[in-house]
């Protein structure tokens, strides 16, 4: 039995969120047999962009059922089924945040749609709930409103089961929770880590990447993903093989890195990045003043330098020098850059470290081609 949610929020801080409309449907693989729909009242203000998307109002909610009164209701249309929601990791996450206030530890095996897509239907331009439905020919009513983006992941989740003969890919598919013991191949993992800074990618039984994530203390960060109920934390449990480690020295680099190889060699899941890092900021003033220069921090070793290099006022990309080597020239610098993808979330964090100047030292290339290293 499967239980098909679909959950509209107040928006604004993460894990701050209230949940402003729910739908329900518990779904038997071929019909419906139990549906709940109710407005929700949050008791704090609902984001303007979110009216604005699901044209919910304060107005409709106020004289709603706040989520206390709810509560038990869903937790009977939930009983001994599996979540299957579109984009679950969301969905989970807000029922979690709302039943923890409640002081109930809210625990379900579930599916995401967003993945079991990616796995049974691998051509499709967007998985996107809108563009997949169109794509699909599924009937999509009320964009943005909780019971008709809910029967639209219903009728998707019924061809997803039609490709899916054996039901195999479902099976793999399920998120569980289990209890708090942690298996001897996590032990013996985390045994080989140390606390060092840098990027981890872990990888599943078939040998394909599924997360990147970095960490300050790579060792600590893997113990929570490996202990952690949340629902991407459990999907990596629930998928691991193997885990590999690439050291990078500090932070910065890290995050730099981890963000790019994200975006280019896209890991089937990562929710990772706390949005903090990426608060859109102004072009710093050094921007518009200097053309090409560095932002120099530690490297992974006591005589290296790691660095982000700017040419023409434009992120290139990240690199290490060791601090005898000779810089004497662009084509020596560029040799030792890794370049990465300039997307909107890198670029705001590069202006971030500006701004607060998370930096040892700002060095321009002519500086540096002047003294032929890097200090």
């Amino acid at each position: 039995m499967y239980t098909i949610v679909d959950l509209e929020t107040t928006g604004g801080k993460f894990n701050e969120e209230s949940i402003i409309e729910v739908a329900a449907y518990r779904f038997d693989g071929s019909r419906i047999k139990d549906q709940f729909i109710s407005l929700v009242n949050p008791q704090k203000d609902i984001h303007p962009y979110v009216e604005k998307l699901t044209g919910i109002s304060s107005k409709m909610v106020k004289t709603a059922p706040k989520f206390h009164e709810v509560a038990k209701r869903i937790l009977e249309i939930t009983s001994d089924s599996i979540l299957v929601a579109h984009n679950a990791q969301f969905d989970y996450r807000i029922l979690q945040l709302e039943f923890k206030r409640l002081g109930y530890d809210f625990l379900m095996k579930s599916i995401c749609t967003v993945i079991l897509s990616q796995e049974l239907l691998p051509d499709q331009e967007s998985y996107k709930l809108g563009r997949l439905s169109r794509s699909l020919g599924i009937p999509l009513k009320d964009r943005h409103r909780a019971s008709g983006d809910a029967l639209a992941t219903v009728e998707l989740f019924k061809i997803l089961m039609e490709k899916d003969i054996k039901q195999e890919i479902i099976k793999k598919s399920i998120v569980e929770f289990p209890g708090e013991s942690i298996s001897s191949v996590f032990k013996n993992t985390i045994e080989k880590l140390d606390n060092n800074t840098g990027v981890f990618y872990i990888y599943n039984k078939n040998k394909k990447l599924i997360y990147i994530d970095f960490s300050k203390d790579i060792k600590n960060k893997v113990i929570k993903l490996f202990t952690s109920k949340k629902f991407i934390p459990k999907y990596v449990q629930n998928n691991f093989k193997t885990l590999k480690v690439h050291l990078t020295g500090n932070i910065n680099i890290a995050i730099l890195k981890a963000l790019h190889e994200i975006k280019t060699l896209k890991p089937k899941i990562n929710n990772n990045v706390d949005p903090k890092i990426f608060h859109k900021t102004e072009k710093p003033d050094i921007l518009n003043e200097l053309n090409d220069f560095i932002l120099t921090f530690n490297g992974t070793k006591e005589d290296e330098k790691s660095f982000i290099y700017f040419k023409s006022q434009k992120l290139v990309g990240y690199g290490y020098f060791n601090l005898f080597n000779n810089i004497n020239s662009e084509d020596k610098l560029h040799s030792r850059v890794v370049k990465v993808d300039r997307s909107e979330r890198l670029i705001n964090f590069v202006h971030k470290l500006i701004f607060e100047k998370k930096y040892k030292k700002l060095l321009t290339l002519k500086e540096i081609y002047k003294k032929s290293n890097i200090e």
